[in-house]
């Protein structure tokens, strides 16, 4: 139950309707309870000054009486007091009584998505992508105002009974619970079906891209029917985040397209570093997705029935970053004939990137020099080629031409970047410079992107001081 559900209510109890009543400012009456957490009570209630109908929060007496639970409980609600989005439940009020913190906020007459899936079964992959897009729009404001959800599940996202998308629960202080689904002091930890691996180690630092893993297990889970791990307990699940492969969802769904596959891969990356960096870029490939839909019929071609299923050898998956993996390494074979051994960094780097294995094949045919080797190389993985390929390498299209990208930064500075990447990992930077140009974004983009290749800490230092001036 979410603190702003309006069906599934508790039964009218008397005496737990006036004992709480006793500890809220007198102009709310409460009508009844919508839920109990480890945290608190929450009641549906009615503002007497304004005659709307409200949600209440509130702490129970361990945690009000925990001054400084009750003050980061607070401080909370004053900063997502502060949003003001179509998609996210509004918070009114917060405050303290003699006896206990509080906050009220916005009604919602509706269901949350895990309870619709238990009535109806899973989404399919359009409304799935349709419904986490939405909820990206929330969370990006939310980000915005540096904001972090921290607890990001389908029983956080909720539907009204006319079909509005509501987050719920942003920015509140979480506790734990007999599950182990929170942390005791509220900082870090989400439900362990839907947790970052950086919140499983209680890094002191979580930002939006914690959010973004939660928002790929719940997209995983929408349209699947089934949570990424189970497990036997929440740290059991937790240890799994940290240390398994993630299983393809299409040993799950089998229909479910290429592109949806990498997406959610990629936003369950372990490092938070490969994963989308913010909500924008993760809609923006769900959004591609949808694009690319009838390019998504020539998926996996070649591989086998065992990996399409995700189970390879020993068990273990082969799904790897949405792409099968004997798939990637007939690829990579095919381009090494043409381009020679810089093929494993580019089909490793662009497969973390690319939405489908149209959108793969492109980008990586555009490294090639020459029509003919470019066609040839499309038709050894299957893919049917009309038309000039002098423009390939920008994937879906959703990306600048190389050269569009490289006219965007001084070539001076984009010769002085490309020769101090050189000096540390070798003529390849060559290649991957023009890459990162051609990602867009501005000079400090391509730089960070750019030292992420650099595997040695004390080179990457060396390279982010030597191109510092530069910018």
């Amino acid at each position: 139950m979410t603190a702003e559900q309006g069906s599934g209510s508790s039964p009218f109890d008397p005496t737990v309707i006036n004992e709480n009543q006793n500890c809220l400012p007198e102009r709310y009456e409460i009508l009844k309870i919508l839920g109990s957490g480890g945290m608190g009570r929450v009641l549906h209630a009615r503002d007497r000054v304004l005659d709307r109908e409200v949600a209440v929060k509130f702490l129970i007496d361990r945690y009000a009486s925990d001054e400084a639970f009750s003050q980061r409980f607070l401080g909370e609600a004053r900063a997502a007091a502060s949003l003001n989005h179509p998609n996210i439940v509004q918070i009114y009020e917060f405050g303290r009584t003699e006896t206990c913190a509080f906050l009220v906020m916005e009604f919602v007459d509706g269901r949350t998505l895990r309870d619709l899936m238990a009535e109806h079964g899973r989404y399919s992959e359009a409304r799935a992508t349709e419904l986490v897009e939405l909820a990206c729009e929330a969370l990006g404001a939310a980000h915005a105002r540096g904001i972090i959800h921290r607890d990001v599940k389908p029983d956080n996202m909720m539907l009204t009974r006319s079909g509005e998308f509501k987050l719920v629960d942003l920015g509140l202080a979480k506790t734990l619970g007999s599950d182990g689904s929170h942390t005791e002091t509220g900082q870090s930890m989400g439900t362990p079906h839907y947790i970052s691996p950086e919140q499983v180690l209680g890094a002191k630092v979580i930002d939006q891209r914690a959010d973004i893993y939660s928002l790929g297990a719940s997209l995983y889970c929408m349209a699947s029917g089934k949570v990424p791990f189970e497990g036997s307990s929440g740290a059991h699940i937790m240890s799994r985040h940290l240390n398994d492969p993630l299983p393809d969802p299409r040993g799950i769904v089998p229909e479910l397209s290429e592109g949806f596959c990498h997406v959610v891969s990629r936003a369950m990356a372990k490092d938070p570093g490969q994963r989308f960096q913010n909500t924008d870029e993760l809609r923006e490939a769900l959004a591609r997705v949808r694009a690319l839909a009838p390019a998504a019929a020539d998926h996996v071609a070649g591989a086998t029935a065992e990996a399409r299923s995700g189970i390879g050898s020993g068990g273990r998956s082969s799904f790897a970053g949405g792409f099968d993996r004997p798939d990637l390494e007939a690829i990579e074979g095919r381009l090494a004939h043409t381009i020679g051994p810089v093929a494993r960094l580019l089909v490793d780097r662009e497969s973390r990137r690319a939405v489908s294995r149209h959108d793969l094949l492109q980008t990586l045919a555009g490294q090639i020099p020459g029509d003919r080797d470019r066609r040839r190389f499309l038709r050894e993985c299957g893919m049917e080629v009309t038309g000039d390929t002098s423009d390939l390498g920008i994937g879906s299209g959703s990306r600048p031409s190389p050269n569009q990208a490289a006219a965007a930064l001084d070539p001076d500075v984009v010769a002085a970047v490309t020769r101090h990447l050189t000096d540390r990992i070798g003529p390849v930077a060559r290649v991957l410079v023009k890459r990162e140009a051609a990602a867009g974004g501005g000079l400090a983009d391509v730089v960070r992107r750019l030292a992420d290749q650099i595997p040695d800490p004390g080179a990457r230092q060396g390279f982010l001081d030597a191109v510092g001036p530069l910018g």
